[in-house]
C-alpha cells in the first residue's frame, strides 16, 4: 500500500483543505504570538512605504523575499515552541536551549531583513526628501 505521501495530486478538495489548514496555523499565530503582528504590520508599513517612494519592481522583491522570510520563520518558531511544549511537560534545559535557538534564528533573520529594508529605502527616501 502507498503511503500518503507517495500518491498524486488527486483533488482540489485536498489541495484547498491544506489552504484551509495553513490559514488556520497562521490564524492561530496571528491570535497568540505578539512578535508575529509586529512583523506583519511593519512589512505591511513597509510595501506600502516601497509603494509611495517607487522602489524598483527587483528592489520590491527583494523586500517581499525578506518579508516572507520572517513571517515563515516566526510560523516554524511558533510550531517548534508548541512541539517541544507538548513533548516536555516539566522544565528541561535542553528544552529551552531549543526554544531560544528557534527565536534567535527568527531574530538573525529579522536583524537581516532590517539591514536589507535600509538598504533598499534609506536612499530612496533621502531622494524623496
Amino acid at each position: 500500500m502507498a503511503s500518503k505521501n507517495d500518491r498524486k495530486f488527486v483533488s482540489w478538495r485536498r489541495l484547498l483543505k491544506s489552504f484551509k489548514y495553513a490559514s488556520i496555523g497562521i490564524g492561530h499565530t496571528w491570535r497568540n504570538e505578539q512578535n508575529f503582528r509586529v512583523h506583519l504590520i511593519v512589512a505591511f508599513l513597509v510595501l506600502i512605504l516601497s509603494q509611495i517612494l517607487r522602489v524598483p519592481l527587483l528592489e520590491q522583491a527583494v523586500l517581499a523575499i525578506v518579508i516572507g522570510g520572517v513571517l515563515a520563520l516566526e510560523l516554524i518558531n511558533t510550531a517548534l515552541e508548541h512541539t517541544v511544549d507538548l513533548i516536555i511537560e516539566t522544565y528541561d534545559e535542553r528544552a529551552k536551549i531549543i526554544k531560544d535557538a528557534a527565536a534567535g534564528a527568527v531574530f538573525i533573520f529579522s536583524l537581516t531583513a532590517v539591514i536589507v529594508g535600509i538598504v533598499i529605502l534609506v536612499p530612496k527616501m533621502i531622494a524623496f526628501f
